[in-house]
């Protein structure tokens, strides 16, 4: 319950209390009144009765006359004349009329109309006692119309006295509201400072810590994107040539090197300036670093068209650009125009182009192939091109014995969308420093039968090559969603999306009514990976994700982060729950670039994970860099806490 309510029914309370107590106090005077006003009355009446019969000498006729004449012009209940010897010489009654008045209320007030008694004489011979007793219903009425009075009195105060108090405690905790706000926002790790200062020396107090302290938390923030930015300049920018650097190429390979990779393979191209050392001796050191600053731009210019296309300075004196979806065919065509315009910028550099020498081997690589496979025989390439009277040479990879070809998978995979063939698989992600279970990761494997299944990475790619990936991640999230019962754990899962599904025109809205539908009935928790890809551009569209996810409770972290952005504010922005790396990419990083990203992480209450850690001695060098949570098969290995 919030600090309002409880002051607001503590203080309502209190004020209904004293109004009750007023109105008991005012309807019992007002009972009391009532009783002794029907007890004068009775006296009253019975005092001057008595004298009047008096006159009539004894006379009982004349006695009842007046009697009957008093009864029915006053209120009364009951008049009795009774002689010395208690005989009644005359009476004169009637019941009660009480129907108009609630039989709760006759019960609460319990009213008793008092006997009022005086002596009849004629001379100095008495005649009898009269008894008078007033008719109790009028007094009902009378104290019923002034308890009705009383409560039409007390509920229009209290109204008003509520309404006042209400509007008096939104005025003096207005300031209380604002500091729940950004406590809330605090929580969240975003930064708000509140402008606003209360004069109340409680709040003022208050939100000037919270201010303090967000403003050295967004310090922090700021100073760990600003030194990560600066890392990145060193760690992945070739300062001569301002190119990638072989580093920056390393950690990128991965997101291209993977079964479900948005291209089937391309061409990597390694390109090397031979007779550096002559040519220093001959035009001085500062006019070939512009000639490498003139073939960078040479690079530049020729590959300009070629989506998603890298360039970088491997060493002193070899580039590679790396192209995706490229083809050899273009790859040899492209190294020709490149050798010819490096050879003009050679000799306009007045050097011997038979002594500086491009060389350039290409090689023709597929997704599957590894990191070290790319660079391995690349660099065959370019040893055999250096060898070659044209210095070019193209390497194709092997080529692998497919198992079916195109249109058997694609008839595969259509009967396995139409037919929900799909089923999820999971491996743990684990916290080595806490020896718990962090969450589950999900992947699906197409199953035929019981006999018949392909896994993702069989799959996967023919899928991609077919162009039904975006279907299969349609039919997938489907399942998930409106079928929760097909995990058998009720625990937290979390599932990559792949960029191209996310960027198909009618992902988001499909997406936004099946969480409608069904997130609400989940039986476990779900994290949504994206890919720093698509999370680093801060776009309108990914906004509108991370706020669809938010909406139904559902938390995103970030997948192949390299931190190659320009700045990391969409860190702070998008506050994702934590990021995902490739172990190689944490085991080389500078220890000023991981203490510049674990600063900003732990300013926004992110987590670091490792993916691909296979081997006990890999987790070690992990562990003492400062990252604990991985996910790779050597999590089989570990024990973790029953507790």
């Amino acid at each position: 319950m919030t600090l309002f309510k409880q002051i607001a029914l503590i203080l309502s309370l209190f004020l209904l209390i004293i109004l009750t107590t007023v109105l008991a106090l005012n309807f019992k005077s007002a009972n009391k009144g009532v009783q002794e006003r029907l007890y004068d009355d009775a006296k009253n009446t019975a005092t001057s009765l008595s004298l009047y019969l008096g006159s009539a000498n004894g006379d009982t006729t004349m006695m009842s006359t007046m009697i009957n004449a008093n009864f029915d012009g006053g209120n009364y209940n009951h008049i009795a004349l009774i002689d010395v010897d208690d005989k009644i010489l005359y009476d004169r009654k009637i019941e009660s009329n009480l129907s108009n008045i609630p039989k709760w209320f006759i019960s609460f007030v319990n009213l008793q109309a008092p006997l009022a008694y005086a002596n009849v004489s004629a001379g100095w011979k008495q005649v009898g006692i009269l008894k008078v007793q007033g008719d109790a219903t009028y007094a009902y009425k009378q104290l019923y119309a002034i308890f009705i009075n009383l409560l039409i009195s007390f509920a229009f105060i209290a109204v008003i006295a509520l309404g006042a108090l209400h509007l008096l405690l939104l005025a003096i905790l207005k300031p209380l509201k604002v500091v729940q706000k950004q406590a809330a926002a605090i929580t969240r790790h975003e930064f708000i400072v509140q402008k606003n200062i209360p004069y109340t020396k409680e709040f003022r107090d208050v939100v000037l810590g919270m201010n303090t302290m967000v403003t050295k938390v967004k310090a922090m923030f700021d100073k760990g994107n600003d030194e990560l930015r600066a890392q990145k300049e060193l760690e992945y920018i070739d300062k001569s040539t301002q190119l990638k650097n072989r580093k920056y190429l390393t950690d990128k390979l991965p997101s291209y090197l993977k079964i479900d990779s948005s291209y089937k393979g391309g061409v990597n191209m390694i390109v090397a300036l031979n007779g550096v050392i002559e040519a220093n001796e001959k035009i001085g050191r500062m006019r070939v670093n512009r000639l490498f600053v003139t073939i960078a731009n040479i690079f530049s210019t020729q590959t300009k068209d070629v989506k998603d296309a890298i360039i970088a300075r491997l060493n002193g004196t070899e580039f590679a650009l790396f192209l995706p979806n490229y083809s050899n065919e273009n790859a040899i065509e492209l190294a020709k125009n490149i050798r010819q315009a490096c050879n003009v910028a050679i000799e306009g550099a007045e050097l011997d182009i038979t002594q500086t020498v491009i060389s350039i081997g290409v090689y023709e690589y597929k997704n599957t192939d590894t990191v070290s496979e790319l660079f391995a025989r690349s660099d065959n390439a370019l040893a055999q091109a250096k060898f070659n009277l044209q210095h070019i040479h193209i390497e194709k990879a092997d080529c692998a014995i497919e198992v079916m070809g195109k249109e058997a998978w694609k008839l595969l995979i259509n009967k396995a969308i139409k037919k929900d063939r799909f089923t999820f698989v999971s491996w743990s992600v684990i916290d080595t420093k806490a020896k718990k279970l962090f969450h589950h990761v999900l992947s699906i494997q197409l199953t035929l039968d019981k006999n018949t299944s392909y896994s993702y990475a069989q799959f996967m790619a023919p899928a991609i090559q077919t162009g039904l990936s975006v279907n299969i991640y349609k039919k997938v999230l489907s399942m998930l969603l409106r079928h929760s019962s097909m995990l058998l754990s009720t625990s937290t899962y979390s599932l990559r999306l792949p960029y191209e599904y996310l960027e198909a025109n009618d992902t988001y809205n499909e997406l936004s009514d099946l969480l409608r539908a069904n997130a609400a009935t989940l039986n476990f928790k779900i994290i949504i990976e994206l890919p720093d890809k698509l999370i680093r551009q801060d776009s309108k569209l990914i906004r509108e994700y991370v706020a669809l996810f938010r909406k139904f409770g559902i938390n995103i972290g970030i997948f192949e982060f390299i931190g190659e952005s320009d700045d990391y504010q969409y860190l702070q922005d998008l506050r994702p729950i934590y990021i995902k790396g490739e172990s190689s990419y944490f085991l080389t990083q500078s220890d000023q670039s991981l203490s510049a990203l674990r600063l900003i992480t732990d300013t926004v209450g992110m987590s670091l994970i490792a993916v691909g850690v296979m081997d006990i001695q890999t987790l070690e060098k992990l562990q003492s860099r400062g990252i604990y949570v991985i996910q790779g098969k050597v999590t089989e290995e570990l024990d973790l806490d029953a507790s």
